[in-house]
């Protein structure tokens, strides 16, 4: 399944609550080489393997994982190993291991896509011997993960699953405690990639956009650097929100959300001007330029007829006298 399909793509359970996987072995004592031959693809023939790596901060660990697959017919299921060093200190097996990441202690953590025919996923976590510290199942497909270089935290995200609890969450666990600490859902949206900066921060890396940090319990620390972001680039519906919230509040003044329409409004993309148009008008009604919002208004009103501010530019025509 493609990433885009689980992005757009609903059971629960609490850490811990869910099923668990068969219990890792630790595997005899093999020496493996782990040759990488690029985008993390590796095949090590002391293990029959051929799949993913990652490797920890320090270099010391090293995760395997690799995805079920067909062979003449049979379905093979997904496996994971982790190597410290140069021995493999535990293995397992997992239906649809993806996304692994292992700190420097060798705790490590996986996504388990599970079934392909339903919205369901398992993040999974495990110490360094391969002993399972918890195991959170999803209504929800999983987009990404990541985990804290000292392994005490680490976060999962899920993709959209319309009508379930899990749709597009960002779940916290405390790896020490064996806990989840905390699940919501980020009102920045999906992330690319977390840092853990100190000070029980989650970091959420955005590309090219600037990185935001949320609190362990969902507090949104960077909302106005968000927001001031969001403004600039044109984003309609954050434009929308920090006009009903104020400039009190998100420190954006008229002059910003002005701006920001103005780039929707100039965007290649030209499927939403005519909402752009309704959202100057209604900018500068709330700073009470009737002349300015009756203007906006007309010319939503010329793109699409039925974009819902007749009634608003009838009555600032009648109060203008024209």
């Amino acid at each position: 399944m493609s990433w885009l399909r689980r992005l757009l793509g609903g059971d629960s359970g609490a850490g811990g609550g869910a099923e668990a996987g068969p219990a890792p072995a630790v595997h005899a004592p093999t020496r493996v080489r782990i040759p990488v031959h690029g985008r993390g693809v590796v095949s090590v023939p002391e293990l029959d393997f051929v799949g993913q790596r990652s490797a920890s901060p320090d270099r010391r660990f090293t995760l395997l994982w690799s995805d079920r697959y067909w062979l003449e017919g049979s379905l093979v299921g997904g496996r994971y190993f982790l190597v410290e060093r140069d021995l493999v200190a535990a293995e397992g097996s997992m239906e649809r291991p993806q996304d692994g990441k292992v700190a420097d202690n060798g705790t490590f953590i996986l996504n388990d896509w599970g079934a392909s025919d339903q919205l369901s996923g398992t993040f999974r976590a495990f110490r360094s011997e391969g002993s399972e510290i918890l195991s959170r199942r999803f209504s929800a497909n999983l987009l990404n993960n990541g985990l804290s270089r000292d392994g005490r935290l680490a976060v999962c995200q899920t993709c959209n699953a319309p009508g379930s609890p899990d749709s597009s969450i960002l779940a916290v666990f405390d790896l020490e405690r064996g806990a989840e600490v905390a699940s919501w859902v980020p009102e920045s949206g999906w992330a690319r990639g977390y840092e853990f900066p100190g000070g029980e921060r989650i970091r959420m890396l955005r590309g090219d956009r600037p990185p935001l940090d949320y609190s362990l319990t969902g507090e949104f620390l960077d909302r106005r650097v968000w927001l001031e972001d969001e403004v600039r680039r044109g984003t309609l519906y954050v434009i929308r929100k920090a006009l009903a919230e104020g400039e009190a509040a998100t420190g954006l003044p008229m002059d910003a959300l002005r701006a920001g329409v103005a780039r929707a409004i100039a965007d290649e993309d030209q499927r939403f001007v005519a909402d752009a148009w309704r959202l100057l008008g209604e900018i500068e009604e709330a700073a009470g330029d009737a002349a300015a919002a009756l203007e906006a208004y007309e010319q939503a009103l010329a793109i699409n007829p039925k974009i819902g501010v007749a009634k608003k530019a009838a009555s600032l025509r009648k109060a203008k006298g024209t």
